[in-house]
């Protein structure tokens, strides 16, 4: 095939690649191979990244000194060795290069800087109540008016190299659009449209599971495979299933609801929508709540907190023992069951998916003592038994998690596209 003179890069016949092209591509992969093989094992000296990537050690001096003047790699103090040179350990600059994480909740709208080896450096909340009815426009505004005073406080000479927003429901990233989400009543809302021009960019919308999933694939619980399942039981219920480490959204990006997976036969529970015991109905913290309430156990809703509500942890603290007493058998009871409700469902996607690892996310989470309650309904469920107990693991990140969760699809580009993100090609 041959190129008309004159022609643009960007009128080039697709996948052609003149071998300058190549070379910066390759070069780009090798030094996101440095940055990977830092932030997996650092801080590490230039022999131990040559020896983890498999680069010759004039690559990985010639990579990471670019990385290092492009603020990406800090050097730590010398490491006397017993014999031979001194090791100069290497880490991710944990503060230079940071992203602006946004999460959009049901009652409130959470922010913060986070830097590229994950950490949250400092975040900010902003209530929903009080200024009206919560509409993509209004809240939009809202979030770019506490996102500036933020940024003009605390973002401090640091380099900004976008904005992750993440928010629940059935959301389509790549159309920038939240497909449905019910707590808010939002259908076919152009919610990338709504910020653009208000958030610095590039800006980048991810459904807050599959965000989460990202964040534990890079820093967390997922770090050591391949393929895993995030599963988030919470006030919402959704699925990120991650294969070949990277997350799969199916058309429409509609992969991972598991709101109507059976959790119990019991015939009291029946969900509105699909007429059986599912696990919408059945193992939601929403449901939880209404079952300890009807039950005696809370008394009016009390709302503040992570999560949108503390009636969870009045729960959880009613159940667990406190001085000489043994916790309340009736709440150990209800969490117990919650529990092996979201075995029964898990079991099913165990033995859909056969993943590595399941990672376990959300207000499930805030009463890990029944954890083992979940493992053992899997266990007795799940045709492989016993051994898929031991891969059922909680997420690694707590309350702060949606603010990295948020930050980390633009961490991500950094990481895998240092020179392209950061404009150094």
């Amino acid at each position: 095939m041959t190129i008309r003179r004159g022609t643009t890069r960007s009128e080039q016949p697709q996948g052609l690649i003149t071998p300058g092209q190549r070379a910066e591509y390759m070069r780009q992969g090798n030094a996101s191979a440095v940055l990977r093989a830092v932030l997996a094992y650092g801080p590490v000296s230039r022999a131990e990244i040559a020896r983890h990537t498999g680069l010759s050690a004039p690559s990985v001096t010639k990579l990471t000194s670019t990385l290092i003047e492009a603020g990406l790699l800090g050097e730590l103090a010398p490491v006397e060795p017993t014999q031979g040179r001194p090791r100069v350990p290497l880490r991710v600059d944990p503060e230079r290069t940071v992203a602006l994480g946004v999460h959009i909740g049901l009652l409130r709208t959470t922010f913060g800087l986070v830097g590229l080896d994950g950490r949250v450096l400092v975040e900010r909340e902003l209530a929903h109540a009080g200024q009206g009815e919560p509409t993509p426009r209004r809240i939009a505004e809202r979030a770019a008016e506490g996102v500036r005073a933020f940024l003009d406080e605390r973002l401090d000479g640091r380099r900004l190299v976008g904005t992750g927003v993440s928010i629940g429901g059935w959301v389509d990233g790549a159309r920038g659009q939240v497909v449905e989400h019910g707590p808010l009543g939002w259908r076919e809302v152009a919610l990338l449209d709504e910020l653009t021009g208000k958030l610095p960019g590039p800006l980048v919308l991810e459904q807050t599971v599959r965000a989460i999933a990202r964040a534990e694939l890079w820093f967390g619980a997922g770090r050591e495979v391949d393929d895993f399942a995030l599963v988030f039981i919470g006030n919402v219920l959704g699925a990120a299933i991650v294969v070949d480490r990277t997350v799969h959204r199916g058309p429409g990006a509609a992969a991972g609801g598991i709101e109507h997976l059976l959790a119990t036969d019991e015939p009291g529970v029946r969900c509105p929508r699909c007429g059986t015991g599912c696990l919408s109905a059945a193992a939601g913290d929403l449901t939880l709540v209404a079952e300890a309430r009807s039950a005696g156990l809370l008394g009016p809703a009390v709302h503040g907190g992570t999560g949108g509500s503390l009636d969870l942890e009045r729960l959880v603290a009613a159940a667990r023992p406190a001085g000489s007493g043994s916790g309340d058998v009736r709440a150990q009871e209800l969490l117990r069951r919650r529990a092996r409700r979201a075995g029964r469902a898990i079991a099913t996607l165990v033995d859909l998916l056969n993943p590595s690892r399941v990672v376990l996310a959300g207000g499930i989470l805030v009463a890990e003592e029944y954890l083992d309650d979940l493992r053992a309904e899997v266990a007795e469920r799940s045709h492989r038994g016993a051994e898929v107990a031991a891969d059922i693991v909680p997420a690694v990140f707590g309350a702060r998690t949606l603010v990295r969760s948020s930050a980390v699809p633009v961490l991500e580009r950094v990481i895998t596209e240092p020179f392209t993100s950061l404009g150094l090609l």
